[in-house]
């Protein structure tokens, strides 16, 4: 046994290729895997069930897709990363010391990456089937196009990324920069890596199934006494004295009529022993029975595995913590997980197949074994070319659009917003806050303020304030039009002038269309005549009023007089 473990690593992996435009992970017993870096679809206390159930749904699909031969893993990493924010040189003071004071602050971050493995046959030799190599590379790319499709974020690891993924995950060093191996000793209790400590807890034990008999994708939590939708496992966000926590949730897809004629034949058998344990088991068995035959769901092998990292000291009461989470979740954890190192070993990316059948793995539906899939992602930045930063659960600025128009996704045309709250609750300190940063990205802003609560930053900004008293009383022409605002949007002040006089003019009483036209032609008329003054006539204005007058002068005298008429006419037009 001493010299097993001396070789525990040696061997976990055959090759790593990349073959057609797919990076392919070769376990040491053939199984191919391609591993994709995704983003849970579920943002953390969302409120939303259904959010749960969608990616329940797209997990079944991929399951389908999948098929016979073939293990889905999925690793969520819940890793403890310092804070820190890359800040232009030429950044306002402001900006500089708002992202100072969060530099280095610790939070949790969570990476997720689907794992997609196909079985290897083996008799002697693994061995080589075409039909089924093409399969695998086509049910990868059918994974890909379906989480597309939902629009779930994910990419495919690169060779180099692979292999970094799993030299960290061997020195279980998830921390962003650079990391080194380190001496294993592993015991019955957990393995020690250094001057810390990875144990495995394995959520349930083969021999006793000690699961809630109703299961769903998501459970309800009571926060302020309102009951909302949240993960099975959200608690791994916060598990405490632990520096890195991966839980590593394993489906391996057999044989499915094998399995039915087994399942069978354990009904018949357990019914031919009038007992009633055995009548119990032998219902249950019909009911899987009569529900694989009425839904598209499949017979799976499941593992779920949670490993966590901490000091030497803090064993007991992060073991004390998980038992009484899960217990709070209806799941009794193993309690004779004796084989730390096995279970470590066998997490390992691309090894879903090398989990123990005896005593690691249980077989259940697949619909039930998704719904122990973790789903949920922190609250992150916001696409937006707006930004403005807020702080999230966690103490870290994260870049919002307030006004739910300017970001990628498109929630409201109306940027209206209300800051409620009693006095002194900070109400003028938080929208300092923001029009400080809508300032530096060269808003306009023009604030009402009754308190005085912006006289500060509109004189940092170098901004007009204007104080009303009744001394000097705030003043304005409504009819002062600049030349540029006269060409470029003229019809909308216009229009603001015309509400206004017959505001004054009418009160709440509609204008008659006369009344509109007449207005309405009196500002065009005389905005035209302020813009544009009368200087002189053009001669073509000249020439065109003196054929008028001429017109008018034969009409109204004798034509022999007409001629004497030529020289005032003249000096009229000029």
């Amino acid at each position: 046994m001493a010299a097993n473990k001396k070789r525990a690593f040696d061997g976990l992996y055959a090759q790593l290729e990349e073959v057609n435009n797919h990076v392919v992970l070769f376990a040491a017993k053939g199984e191919p895997s391609v591993i994709f870096e995704m983003t849970n679809p579920v943002q953390q206390l969302c409120t939303d069930a259904e959010q749960y159930l969608r990616f329940q749904d797209v997990l079944s699909n991929i399951v389908q897709t999948l098929g016979e031969g073939y293990s889905l893993q999925k690793q969520d990493v819940f890793c403890k990363q310092s804070y820190h924010h890359e800040v232009p040189e030429d950044a306002e003071f402001l900006t500089r010391s708002y992202f100072r004071y969060f530099e280095g602050r610790e939070f949790t971050e969570i990476r997720t990456f689907l794992i997609l493995t196909q079985e290897a046959q083996r008799s002697q030799f693994v061995q080589y089937d075409p039909k089924k190599w093409l399969d695998f590379h086509a049910k990868v790319n059918k994974v890909s196009d379906i989480l597309s499709e939902k629009h779930i974020r994910h990419r495919m690891l690169s060779k180099e990324e692979v292999n970094e993924y799993c030299h960290r995950f061997m020195a279980f060093q998830f921390r962003h920069g650079p990391f080194s191996m380190t001496n294993f000793k592993a015991s019955d209790e957990y393995l020690k890596i250094g001057n810390r400590v990875v144990r495995s807890y394995p959520l349930v034990d083969i021999d006793e199934i000690n699961l809630p008999s109703l299961v769903k994708p998501y459970t309800q939590t009571s926060i302020n006494g309102y009951a909302i939708a949240t993960d099975l496992l959200s608690f791994l966000t916060q598990v405490p004295h632990a520096d890195c926590v991966v839980y590593n949730q394993v489906v391996q897809i057999p044989e499915q009529r094998k399995l039915l004629r087994k399942l069978q034949g354990k009904a018949k058998r357990h019914g031919s022993m009038p007992d009633p344990s055995n009548k119990i088991a032998k219902a249950d068995i019909e009911e899987v029975l009569q529900q694989l035959a009425v839904d598209s769901t499949l017979l799976v092998y499941t593992n779920f595995n949670i490993l966590v990292s901490c000091p030497v000291d803090k064993v007991t009461p992060v073991t004390s913590y998980l038992e009484t989470k899960l217990y709070e979740c209806g799941i009794m954890p193993s309690r004779t997980a004796y084989n730390q190192l096995e279970l470590f070993t066998d997490s390992f990316p691309g090894n879903g197949y090398a989990f123990n059948p005896d005593y690691d793995l249980f077989l259940t539906l697949s619909d039930a074994a998704l719904c122990f899939f973790f789903k949920e992602h922190l609250k992150g930045s916001e696409d937006t070319p707006l930004t403005t930063y807020y702080t999230d659960r966690q103490g870290l600025p994260v870049c919002i659009d307030i006004t739910g128009k300017e970001g990628k996704v498109k929630m409201t045309d109306n940027a209206n917003f209300f800051c409620i709250g009693p006095s002194g609750s900070g109400k003028s300190f938080h929208m300092n806050s923001v029009v400080r940063q809508l300032l530096e990205q060269k808003t306009d802003v023009v604030m009402v303020d009754t308190g005085d609560s912006y006289e500060g930053i509109c004189g940092y900004y170098k901004g007009t304030y204007i104080s009303y008293s009744k001394e000097k009383p705030i003043s304005m022409n409504p009819f002062k039009v600049t030349k540029e605002e006269y060409d470029l949007n003229f019809g909308e002040k216009k229009n603001f002038l015309k509400s206004l006089i017959f505001l004054i003019f009418k009160g709440n009483e509609f204008p008659s269309k006369i009344e509109d036209m007449l207005i309405n032609q009196t500002i065009v008329e005389y905005y035209e005549a302020y813009f544009h003054p009368f200087t002189k006539f053009t001669e073509k204005e000249r020439e065109g009023l003196r054929q008028k007058l001429l017109v008018a002068s034969k009409m109204e005298e004798d034509y022999d007089k007409f001629s004497h008429s030529m020289e005032d006419i003249d000096a009229q037009i000029r």
